[in-house]
């Protein structure tokens, strides 16, 4: 086996995998598969075929080497088309089922489609991840060799292998154990160094493991705050990629449990107005990670930024109320306890009461929750009824129905409760074309609560003696 991993480590020299690398992997497995102890070996192998997985990632296998991989592809394999990846998946798996069975390595939280996924050029760093998850880490002797071996790979030619590297790595930081003994110091410098790379998937990674850090080591956090917080809030501006984005969302809530508001202070107001801007995104993670986020926010304001905050909630206030409904059950449960925290900063204390009914087991009607939130509210503050209503016309064309539905019932309540001063400064012409246009939506639902703010706002209209 040692004359195996030798020859395989010459094949894959400067982080290219040569012809003969896929017969020697052949060859491992067929030693590995009978049986043969891994124990003394295990580092270097895990490694090495790492690496090849890695190096052969979205290439075909030449012809010649076409029937030495017989032997490990499984039955009803074989007619496909060559791939060397596939082949080197293999012989990793093989590797690591007869880990398991000496007590190297644990099952993988993906079961067997972690082999698919780390085959996979478009999700191969996501199985690198569950891969890393699965090192037994008990095994404090066995991950330090590996990680010593997979150093090199962070700053590897090939960008790869440097992305297998950086998610392997990113996985570990959370591990208080192997900053104790490893060398993962040198790791965060250079993961922050990739957080700014041009790739994405490598600035994804590499953010994920600046995250990680705050469970890992929180003494490095605050050390290097700075530093992390720079690289963790670019990301917030990858906006072709919401992976990156979620990543950074989730990198900032972990690293900000551990900061002060004067750690934070100099990049509050970035952070706070760049999350805002996620609350109404496609993806169910980036939505719910923006709230949660916001809502960490909150007990960073300090003194400085306690009134900017405070404008930021009137701003938001909007989206929590109407994602209260959202299609996913998680976000209407985080916008409930994100109210909690906010309406403190704008004195509205009183609204408690009417929050409280969203912990009922049955949740309150919509259009009954709007009108008794806005009765309270409008006895409190006609001028953030008002910002309600600025803000709900982008709601109207929201691609959920639900929340269609919910911003034209929120509409009926405000204008329910605004006062007549402000029922005078309501562009009419504007509001009732758009309830018109809502009559006819695709959803029954958004049609009905389009026709009944309509008769409300006609009412209302008549009440003030306001022509229409």
């Amino acid at each position: 086996m040692q004359a195996l991993i030798d020859k395989l480590e010459t094949e894959l020299e400067d982080d290219i995998a040569r012809v003969e690398a896929i017969s020697v992997a052949c060859a491992m497995y067929e030693v590995i598969s009978i049986g043969t102890s891994v124990t003394g070996l295990y580092s270097e192998l895990f490694t090495l075929l790492l690496k090849l997985v890695s190096c052969t990632l979205g290439q075909k296998m030449p012809t010649s080497s076409w029937s030495r991989r017989r032997h490990v592809m499984q039955q009803g394999e074989q007619q496909q088309i060559p791939d060397p990846c596939r082949l080197s998946t293999a012989t990793l798996r093989c590797l690591q089922a007869q880990a398991m069975r000496e007590g190297l390595a644990k099952e993988s939280d993906e079961g067997d489609n972690l082999w698919t996924l780390l085959s996979s050029p478009s999700t191969h760093h996501i199985g690198v991840c569950s891969l890393a998850r699965s090192m037994a880490v008990w095994q404090h002797g066995v991950i330090l060799d590996i990680m010593e071996q997979l150093l090199s790979s962070l700053t590897s030619s090939s960008e790869s292998y440097r992305i297998t590297g950086t998610a392997f790595f990113s996985e570990l930081m959370k591990e208080p154990i192997l900053w104790k003994h490893g060398n993962l110091r040198d790791v965060l410098i250079l993961m922050d160094q990739s957080a700014w790379d041009s790739n994405a998937t490598l600035r994804q990674m590499a953010i994920r493991g600046l995250g990680n850090t705050a469970s890992g080591a929180p003494h490095k956090v605050k050390k290097h705050k700075q530093l992390m917080l720079e690289s963790i809030i670019r990301g917030l501006y990858h906006l072709a990629r919401t992976e990156v984005v979620c990543e950074s969302l989730k990198a900032l809530k972990q690293i900000l449990n551990l900061l002060t508001d004067r750690d934070v202070s100099f990049y509050f107001k970035e952070i706070v107005l760049q999350t805002r801007t996620f609350f109404e995104d496609e993806q169910d993670d980036v939505r719910l990670t923006a709230i949660f986020l916001f809502e960490d926010l909150a007990s960073l304001t300090g003194r400085r930024w306690k009134i900017f905050f405070a404008e930021e909630i009137k701003k938001s206030l909007i989206s929590f109320l109407l994602h209260l409904w959202d299609p996913n059950p998680k976000i209407g449960v985080a916008c409930r306890d994100v109210l909690m925290v906010c309406i403190p900063f704008l004195g509205l204390q009183e609204l408690y009461g009417v929050l409280d009914h969203l912990l009922d087991q049955d949740l309150p009607r919509v259009r009954d929750f709007y009108r008794q939130f806005c009765v309270k509210l409008a006895k409190k503050s006609q001028e953030i009824l008002w910002i309600l209503h600025t803000h709900s016309f982008t709601f109207f064309t929201s691609s959920w129905e639900v929340i269609r539905s919910a911003a034209v019932k929120l509409t009926d309540a405000i204008i329910l409760n605004l006062t007549s001063q402000y029922v005078e400064l309501l562009d009419r012409e504007q509001l009732i074309t758009r309830l018109q246009a809502l009559r006819r939506d695709p959803c029954i639902r958004v049609q009905r609560a389009a026709e009944a703010a309509l008769q409300t706002l006609l009412r209302r209209c008549k009440e003030t003696s306001i022509p229409l």
